[in-house]
């Protein structure tokens, strides 16, 4: 009886031995997939998938955030000084070492000139890059910024405009001022601020985007400008005092 319950204990049914078949090929697949995957790992695109690289990546960017954040707020404090007020060419331009010391070259050449009675006064106006060049310190490089920021601004109507030249530090200015002059009768190119257009504005460099912005507006709105007074009004404290010089209210 024993021996009888064993056998039939034993004995699969024709769908139960396909099963057990089934879950053992199954489990020997595994076994072979998992010995595989061991042995040879898949290829990993660090690029893409790495953990590390994501981090990294997004660590960066936030460290360009907080940089480009502290810069805006520098400016934020900068803009606190009027623009007319702040040596912006100057403070761009920082000469080195050997440049500096060309800035002394420059003034004790000024100054041997000066013990010689040099009698040549340039008229910032009428000088063409050639005259220029006859000035210390001012090379062929200088003497066509001189000429191109005359243009922009329609003549020099102060030589300490020059300062406002690129690259155009104190030392070399100290080195030419007593060489150069601007006649007390020269007109400048005047801004029609009631007519012109806004590009048109917004090329001279006494005026920025935002100014030309109010300009345009309150001519629209509001009417005319009629006086310096009012253009003060309209643009705010950080109008440049110089650009009275290049106004028409015609």
């Amino acid at each position: 009886m024993k021996q009888n319950t064993f056998k039939n204990f034993m004995s699969f049914s024709r769908s139960e031995r396909i099963a057990i078949i089934t879950i053992v090929s199954a489990i020997v697949i595994i076994l072979i997939i998992k010995y595989l995957i061991t042995n040879n790992p898949p290829e990993r695109n660090y690029y893409k998938h790495d953990l590390d690289s994501i981090v990294a990546r997004r660590e960066f960017v936030m460290d360009s955030v907080r940089r480009a954040d502290s810069i805006e707020r520098a400016n934020v404090k900068r803009n606190e000084i009027p623009r007319y007020a702040r040596n912006d060419k100057e403070s761009s331009f920082r000469p080195k070492r050997n440049e500096m010391e060309h800035s002394g070259e420059i003034l004790n050449s000024a100054k041997q000139l000066k013990n010689k009675d040099y009698q040549i006064i340039i008229d910032l106006n009428a000088a063409d890059t050639t005259l220029l060049k006859e000035l210390p310190g001012i090379g062929s490089s200088f003497a066509k910024r001189i000429v191109e920021y005359r243009t922009k601004l329609g003549g020099f109507c102060e030589s300490g405009q020059l300062l406002e030249v690129y690259g155009m530090d104190s030392s070399r200015y100290e080195g030419i001022k007593d060489f150069v002059k601007t006649d007390s009768t020269f007109t400048p190119n005047r801004l029609r601020i009631n007519s012109d257009e806004f590009k048109k504005l917004l090329k001279h460099p006494y005026l920025e985007y935002e100014d030309v912005k109010k300009i345009v507006n309150h001519r629209e709105q509001k009417g005319l400008i009629t006086s310096w007074e009012q253009l003060k009004k309209v643009v705010g404290d950080g109008i440049n005092p110089r650009l009275q010089y290049y106004v028409d209210y015609q």
